[in-house]
């Protein structure tokens, strides 16, 4: 009898906290979840951002301070350690907005949405600019002319520029013939 049970014991262990794990992450998910949908929405503020050495999954894990702006709650900071991944924004660094949810009963519970503004860069070119420090990205040309210039009209039909930019830029694709 004792036998039996010794042989059974490490099973009922391991099952007993992998159950208690699973339960875990899946409380957390469906509080995120319930977040998402149910929470009041707000603005947070990245006032400060520091990266610390630890990892997960290969990504790093900072120490963020945040500014909340929520309708009907006083602006208030909070200190919150994750990953940056996890908070699907293409640039994150201290002074970007950040669209939030908050947990109305506990104004320290919060899901991030993604960041207030589009953030993703037209191309490679503006974002190396932008990290480089100048005022315009320099654009690789087309190497198809035709392709350049059924791309400049549909910009000019879009009203993406203006008549003067289309002239110029027609010009120039033509120069290059």
């Amino acid at each position: 009898m004792l036998t039996a049970v010794l042989t059974i014991l490490p099973f009922l262990l391991f099952s007993l906290v992998g159950f208690g794990a699973a339960r875990f992450f899946f409380y957390s998910h469906a509080q995120k979840k319930r977040l998402r949908e149910h929470g009041t929405a707000g603005e947070a503020t990245i006032l400060r951002m520091e990266r610390t050495s630890m990892k997960i999954n290969r990504s790093y894990v900072y120490d963020f301070l945040l500014e909340f702006e929520v309708p009907g709650l006083p602006t208030y900071r909070r200190q919150h350690r994750s990953r940056a991944h996890d908070w699907k924004a293409f640039i994150l660094e201290p002074g970007v907005r950040l669209k939030v949810k908050i947990d109305p009963n506990d104004p320290q519970r919060f899901v991030v949405l993604g960041p207030v503004n589009q953030q993703r860069p037209q191309s490679i070119q503006a974002l190396v600019a932008a990290a480089t420090g100048f005022t315009e990205a320099r654009t690789v040309a087309p190497a198809d002319p035709v392709k350049a210039l059924k791309d400049l009209q549909s910009m000019l039909d879009n009203e993406l520029i203006t008549q003067d930019e289309y002239a110029q830029k027609k010009a120039e694709i033509l120069s290059r013939l």
